[in-house]
């Protein structure tokens, strides 16, 4: 192979045509150019090698534009501003140079009109991640739009270097709150060893929102070098820090802090704090915790009690049983509601004693007098599923009121065992007309067949092509329902679920053998909660690795979020123009239109997407011109 050397000597040589032939058409030589690139002395040879790549790929070129010698930089990212192109794609290319004289150009960008296009700077800025870049974003933090400062916070936020982090800890200082709020929530996600001393500083901060946000990051970050400061700040005269604090050591799980949680269940100034009390003694799950969450069964506030109750159905003692079966008899029933819930998620695996209090408890709260409660000990007997389980289900098929019965039954599905099956087989003989029907739905040999074409007629999109998976887009709520119909059910291969931050997965979604869980907030901008979170390109190559995983086993897609329109819409198109290629954009946007007509993607989503994709704004174009066509035909 030709040294370095030999090749710089060899390129004054080689015609436009050779140049491109050997460098720019095949991968090989793209990287040997790459390579050769930053030891090229001539600035004549440099600029001609980029005019030639932007000539093939704008992308390429540009990312060989800031490969060339420091010196040669400044003419080389001047090609790229000279392009007659869409802000937004100019910005873009600008940000692929990973050059710092591409930054005054992206600054300039930040006083345009559009907000769009003040924010696609900003991510740029912060993509190329420099010391040039952290001053330039730090500057920002001055400006007078509050907006434009989130942005830059954020941007410091996704660099995660020493200089952002430097940026950020000097922010926490800064005369506008909103900047000193999405200053500590960056922090949060810088390196962990950067991040902690700030943290820990930020705890005491004169800002009460900084204290409570630094508690938050604590938690997050986890550690014991984190608990004396979350100790102290319990004692906190804000009662919102006191609740994050206590929240976040429950994340970590130190015993130290339980005497201290104790305390707070009987929280003289806030009922909120006790309740995050009494969830973080749930998580630590010692015998102390235990006690403690006994003593809160007793408190005034209803919530108080309920959070106990469920704090201690995650212990699965036998004294946390006793006591969950103890609140079966509270005077409130979201309460004994919440108990039914507990003895369902007591795990019961290998003791038999405990089996039988669990059951015990669910046959008294199957008796309560209250028809909420009642279907709550449905809904915690779907979830055990043992046959003992499916036994109550029976009793609960009698319930007089029609909401326990159809849960009884729908919990019945959701097992599916022999035994459930011949219960529902044996509700077909029911008196209620309801219960006859639902139960038809879950037996194959009833109402599969029916089930099954409207199912694949009304529901699924019919996909031509290999590669194309039948798909349906739905919210979260009709998703579990389609995972526990047994027609419906039986024909998922695949699952995609987009919920906010912390929000659990539903437990019918196990039932699906392939799935991806993505967490983040339907947002389309960073707005003043840094609390919310955007959707990152890492989330999108997510949803490309499983389209092509899809691609390779075909079979039914089911892609859900809360309301089945934005980010579920998102995801479903990425997915379709992942597995369709390039110049199929607007073929994917009419599949994701075919399978939810109501759809409104995501628009950040959708940008990231057309980024991780290479479509140079295509996939946007596509919504946008559907949304003219429409306007047009309805004018």
């Amino acid at each position: 192979m030709n040294s370095a050397a030999t090749l710089i000597q060899q390129l004054p040589e080689l015609s436009d045509a050779e140049f491109n032939q050997k460098y720019l058409k095949q991968k090989q030589g793209m990287h040997k150019l790459a390579a050769i690139l930053p030891q090229v002395k001539q600035q004549s040879l440099a600029l001609r090698a980029i005019k030639l790549a932007l000539k093939v790929n704008l992308k390429l070129g540009s990312k060989l534009a800031g490969m060339v010698k420091p010196e040669f930089q400044l003419k080389t990212v001047n090609l790229i501003k000279k392009i007659k192109t869409s802000p937004q794609l100019k910005i873009q290319l600008l940000a692929l140079t990973n050059s710092d004289m591409a930054i005054p150009m992206l600054v300039k960008a930040l006083n345009h009109k559009e907000s769009a296009v003040r924010l696609h700077g900003i991510r740029a800025i912060g993509q190329i991640g420099s010391r040039v870049a952290v001053i330039e974003l730090t500057q920002v933090l001055e400006s007078a739009d509050s907006q434009v400062q989130a942005w830059a916070a954020w941007a410091l936020g996704e660099i995660d270097s020493k200089p952002a982090a430097a940026a950020l800890i000097e922010a926490l200082n800064h005369k506008a709150p909103g900047v000193r709020a999405w200053a500590v929530w960056a922090l949060g996600k810088i390196n962990p060893k950067i991040a902690v001393p700030a943290m820990l500083k930020a705890l005491k901060h004169e800002d009460a929102e900084v204290r409570w946000r630094a508690a938050v990051n604590c938690g997050k970050i986890g550690g014991s070098e984190m608990v004396p400061g979350l100790l102290c700040a319990l004692r906190d005269e804000n009662q919102l820090v006191r609740a994050r604090a206590a929240a976040a050591l429950g994340k970590i799980g130190d015993r130290d802090a339980v005497p201290r949680l104790v305390e707070l269940l009987h929280d003289p100034d806030s009922y909120a704090v006790s309740l995050r009390a009494a969830e973080a003694l749930g998580q630590i799950g010692t015998e102390t915790a235990v006690a403690g969450l006994l003593q809160a069964l007793n408190h005034q506030d209803s919530d108080v009690r309920g959070s106990a109750v469920s704090a201690l159905g995650e212990i699965s003692s036998e004294v946390a049983a006793v006591a969950v079966m103890r609140s079966l008899s509270d005077r409130d029933i979201f309460v004994r509601g919440r108990a039914a819930v507990a003895l369902g998620n007591i795990n019961t695996a290998g003791d038999a004693n405990l089996q039988k209090m669990v059951a015990a408890g669910l046959a008294i709260a199957r008796g309560d007098s209250e028809s909420y409660v009642r279907w709550r000990v449905a809904a915690a007997l779907g979830e055990i599923g043992t046959d003992e389980a499916v036994a109550g289900l029976v009793r609960l098929l009698e319930d007089e009121t029609s909401g326990v019965r159809q849960k009884a039954v729908k919990s019945l599905g959701q097992i599916g065992s022999t035994a459930a099956i011949l219960a529902l087989e044996a509700a077909l003989k029911r008196e209620f007309a309801d219960i006859r029907a639902l139960a038809a739905q879950y037996l194959p040999d009833v109402g599969a067949e029916v089930k099954t074409v409207y199912f694949e007629e009304e529901v699924a999109t019919d996909l031509s092509g290999e590669k194309l998976p039948k798909i349906l887009i739905a919210s979260e709520a009709e998703a579990s329902e389609y995972i526990i119909d047994r027609a419906a059910g039986r024909v998922l291969k695949y699952v995609i679920s987009i919920s906010s931050p912390g929000v659990p997965e539903p437990k019918t979604f196990h039932k699906v053998p392939n799935r991806l869980r993505l967490e983040f907030n339907d947002l389309e901008t960073p707005v003043d909660d840094p609390d919310r979170v955007l959707a990152t390109i890492d989330d999108v190559l997510q949803i490309i690795d499983f389209a092509r995983q899809i691609s390779a086993h075909p079979g039914q897609l089911l892609v859900c979020c809360r309301s089945g329109i934005s980010r579920s819409t998102a995801a479903a198109l990425t997915v379709f123009a992942a597995l369709l290629g390039r110049g199929k954009e607007r073929e994917a946007w009419a599949l994701v239109l075919a399978a939810r007509p109501q759809a409104r993607p995501n628009r950040w989503m959708v940008e990231l997407a057309d980024q991780a994709l290479g479509r140079n704004g295509k996939l946007a174009l596509a919504i946008e011109l559907t949304a003219t066509e429409v306007a047009i035909a309805n004018s």
